[in-house]
């Protein structure tokens, strides 16, 4: 079989769509949820649905795990059949292993040409940056040039978003800065940011006034640039439909180009159904 142009390999929690994966050919290595003893990869085993209806249960509470380097090698050796050579983009190096044991699987496949991506960000934002790899790779460019592109979209990135509560993300030891947060009334919203790691940027009184104070927040980040927009949610897509709404009044963007995605098991174990998040960049 001839070889041929860029294959492109991810992680689980990039949310892409099924129908997008098999358009595009992007093997997807799923990170684990664990949860009263049993093991489910993300997007296989079990449903957004199933995992939250069973995360809101009393006395639950699940942890993640990166794939394993096997799991990797297995990847890359599947997909370097029909490539010549590839690029694997995953999460936060800040927030879990999985870019680790990438790079433990790509030394393992020799010379073969591998280029992983540290996204230093996770769900709608890394997504749109596969949308940005998917598209330069039809026009032709070399995977030097899709890396390059990549990694200046990423340093031009931000990504906040607001959680329900924050016992979720202090149940998961996931949450850096943001610990200041702990102990304040439930009302308080605080507003959080990704970029590398999970941090606090603000704590505000009232889910209206976080929403609105989000939306602030993300047109001082954007400076009036026109900026590609994604936004995600977790169990609430009321929410963030309204944040849509608000997000085109505020940013310099096409609305027909938002995208936007479901937040899935690993990444909502530790925010917590009621999540919603915007992220940009230009």
């Amino acid at each position: 079989m001839e070889m041929a142009g860029i294959g492109i390999v991810t992680d689980s929690t990039a949310y892409l769509e099924k129908d997008y994966i098999r358009e595009h050919d992007i093997r997807v290595v799923p990170l684990k949820v664990i949860m009263e003893e049993a093991s489910y990869r993300e997007g296989v085993d079990i449903t957004h649905d199933e995992f939250y209806r069973r995360l809101r249960e009393p006395g639950v509470f699940p942890t993640t795990s990166q794939p394993s380097a096997g799991e990797f090698l297995e990847a890359y050796r599947e997909m370097a059949q029909k490539y010549d050579s590839l690029i694997s983009i995953h999460i936060s190096a800040g927030i879990s292993g999985t870019c680790e044991s990438a790079r433990s699987a790509a030394m393992d496949m020799g010379d073969f040409p591998i280029r992983i991506i540290d996204s230093r960000f996770t769900s709608i934002q890394m997504g749109m940056f596969i949308d940005e790899l998917v598209e330069g790779r039809a026009e032709g460019k070399s995977l030097e040039e899709l890396v390059a592109m990549v990694e200046e979209k990423i340093s031009h990135s931000t990504l906040l978003f607001m959680v329900a509560t924050l016992e979720y993300l202090h149940r998961g030891g996931r949450i850096g800065g943001a610990q200041a947060f702990m102990g304040s009334m439930l009302r308080i919203k605080p507003i959080l940011y990704i970029d590398g790691t999970i941090d606090a940027l603000e704590k505000v009184r009232g889910a209206n006034k976080a929403l609105d104070r989000l939306v602030e927040v993300a047109a001082e980040k954007a400076g009036g640039r026109r900026v590609k927009v994604g936004l995600t949610h977790v169990q609430d897509e009321e929410r963030m439909f309204e944040l849509m709404e608000k997000v085109k009044a505020a940013l310099d963007c096409d609305p027909e180009e938002i995208r936007w995605n479901e937040t899935g098991p690993v990444i909502g174990s530790h925010v917590g159904p009621g999540t919603v998040g915007v992220g940009f960049y230009y």
